[in-house]
């Protein structure tokens, strides 16, 4: 079995690269033909891609989301699985995939017995989105983040940039169709489109989403200024978001979101820059990865 182990460097300060050692050392006990890989700056299609021409029996990612994300992104529609060992700060899509907080014994026994399933993916003007996009809050303070991070983040990270977009941060004008129908018609708030429902510190603003179910699911939250994210935030992390009568929750295979002056937007929890207009394709069935099918189907 010929097994690529893909980490980064950075993740956990650290952590990771002593995650990927210890699972490599339980895969050589398994007698499986490894390579270790860390994750390298620019296009992954340029660095990466030439890995696969010999095609890998299983992938392991060792790092955050997006470690996941840039990896994930190349191997779309191969049939080589992935498996995601996380070690950065909110590991979502490990989470999705219920395969977080595991010993290197139990990854190499769930990649030797474990039947793999697919997922959907999708791409945000073109790029490849593997969790979730938005335009709001969220968005602007990653951004802020992106210009002020050093190489490592954690939780803390955060507190500044979101003191800062609490201060300074405008909800944007948004419209949103689905599947060429208009469900939001310029109104100011927060939108968030999803193919997984996980989302950071648990709040999953689209908590209906099934990532195999070949749509993204939409959710808009209507602001007419910051300080009502702040009840927004409560209800979602109540779970009871989606029963305001304000809310809006659709779901399709195709997703339009309009801004009418440029705002930031995040994609899988990355600054992705400014955009008037951001069209959003699911892609069904189109990543292999190795997880507790009870989790991915729920």
């Amino acid at each position: 079995m010929r097994v690529l182990i893909l980490y980064n460097p950075v993740s956990g300060r650290g952590k990771a690269c002593k995650m990927a050692y210890a699972i490599a050392e339980q895969f050589v006990k398994s007698s499986c033909d490894i390579e270790m890989i860390a994750t390298q700056l620019g296009d992954p299609k340029e660095w990466l891609a030439p890995k696969f021409k010999c095609t890998p029996d299983a992938i392991i990612v060792v790092g955050g989301d997006g470690t996941l994300r840039q990896v994930a992104s190349v191997l779309v529609g191969t049939t080589s699985p992935v498996y995601h060992a996380g070690s950065g700060t909110e590991n979502l899509f490990a989470k999705s995939m219920n395969t977080n907080n595991t010993s290197p014994e139990s990854i190499v026994d769930s990649v030797l017995n474990t039947v793999c399933t697919e997922i959907d993916t999708a791409t945000a003007n073109g790029e490849f989105m593997l969790l979730m996009a938005s335009v709001g809050f969220d968005a602007a303070v990653v951004t802020d983040l992106a210009s002020n991070r050093g190489n490592s983040i954690t939780h803390f990270s955060y507190i500044m940039p979101c003191l800062r977009q609490l201060v300074k941060w405008n909800p944007p004008t948004i419209s949103i169709l689905v599947d060429g129908e208009e469900v939001v018609s310029s109104q100011t708030g927060w939108a968030v489109v999803a193919n997984s429902k996980q989302y950071a510190r648990g709040l999953n603003p689209a908590r209906n989403a099934n990532i195999t179910d070949g749509k993204l699911d939409v959710v808009f939250l209507p602001l007419k200024n910051r300080l009502g994210l702040l009840n927004w935030i409560r209800w979602m992390k109540r779970g009871t978001h989606l029963h305001h009568p304000d809310a809006v929750y659709a779901t399709g295979c195709k997703i339009e979101v309009r801004t009418t002056t440029p705002a930031p937007w995040q994609l899988d929890g990355d600054g992705i820059g400014d955009a008037t207009e951001m069209k959003l394709i699911c892609l069904p069935g189109s990543l292999s990865v190795f997880s507790d099918t009870h989790v991915v189907h729920s």
